[in-house]
């Protein structure tokens, strides 16, 4: 699994779909741990809010070369936060994908879950949760799940699903359903899910998708 990312139209993997990109973010990054993949999202509307998730991203991607714990980077991002843009908040969720695509780890700091798609399996949230970025709360240690090969993982901002008149919950499970049905490759993948729910966006949206292969596998 290569550490791209792209609009639709490329493929590479993982693979990310975005509209209007302003709080939210992500990342994919090869360290020596493995794969750092990261979905945040700022919390607020405004050129301020695009300003501090600037800062953010840059600084995961400072924390990360240092080969700190998904959790762990969570607290240094919180401490950040607090220390230089008191008063707001974020999510994000970090995925660290062990070398040779057998582990993933888990640390989510308040995002929507990542959903976990293993072949001949339920698709399934992975709902680890820690507090939200800028509370100076402690994160909890990330979790790991076994990585069957073939599994798809799919991280989003809350702008694909989340709208003023529909309940949360139904549509993660309609997200789930249509993740399922949908295509293997993570390029298809994300242009079904944002022809499906992004067509009216209410905010901004990610979609970022990964498969995760072997090494030396197609």
């Amino acid at each position: 699994m290569n550490p791209c990312v792209h609009t639709p139209g490329d493929t590479s993997l993982p693979a990310a779909s975005m509209t209007e990109i302003g709080g939210d973010f992500y990342e994919a990054i090869d360290i020596e741990q493995g794969l750092l993949l990261a979905v945040g999202d700022v919390v607020g509307h405004s050129l301020q809010a695009t300003m501090v998730m600037g800062e953010l991203r840059h600084a995961l991607r400072a924390y990360a070369a240092q080969g700190h714990l998904p959790h762990v980077l969570l607290e240094h991002l919180d401490h950040l936060l607090g220390l230089h843009q008191p008063g707001w908040t974020a999510t994000v969720c970090i995925v660290l994908v062990e070398p040779g695509n057998k582990r993933l780890h888990v640390a989510n700091a308040g995002h929507l879950p990542p959903l976990f798609l293993a072949p001949g399996a339920d698709p399934r949230y992975l709902t680890e949760h820690g507090p939200l970025l800028g509370m100076r709360w402690p994160q909890p240690p990330a979790v790991s799940h076994v990585i069957e090969p073939g599994s798809r993982l799919l991280m989003i901002t809350d702008g694909l699903i989340e709208t003023r008149d529909s309940d949360l919950f139904e549509r993660l499970d309609l997200l789930s359903s249509a993740a399922a049905a949908g295509p293997e490759e993570p390029d298809g993948l994300c242009t079904k899910l944002l022809d499906a729910f992004g067509t009216e966006p209410e905010d901004d949206i990610i979609v970022f998708a990964a498969r995760l292969q072997p090494p030396g596998t197609d």
